[in-house]
């Protein structure tokens, strides 16, 4: 499994467009790290984290 999400898929996820999810990194909600070509790649743990905590949801 590919621990490593794209930003489109993280914009899914939580419903909103891919640019809301470079604002979350740009405001430290998200770390990302970037491809060669400059495309940012996010933790799928992370992203999961983030994700279950702003549902209310305990692991």
């Amino acid at each position: 499994m590919n621990s490593s999400m794209k930003t489109r898929e993280v914009a899914r996820l939580f419903g909103v467009t891919p640019y809301t999810v470079v604002r979350w990194t740009r405001r430290g909600l998200l770390t990302a790290g970037t491809t060669p070509s400059g495309h940012l790649r996010f933790n799928r743990a992370q992203v999961m984290n983030l994700y279950r905590d702003s549902n209310g949801e305990k692991e």
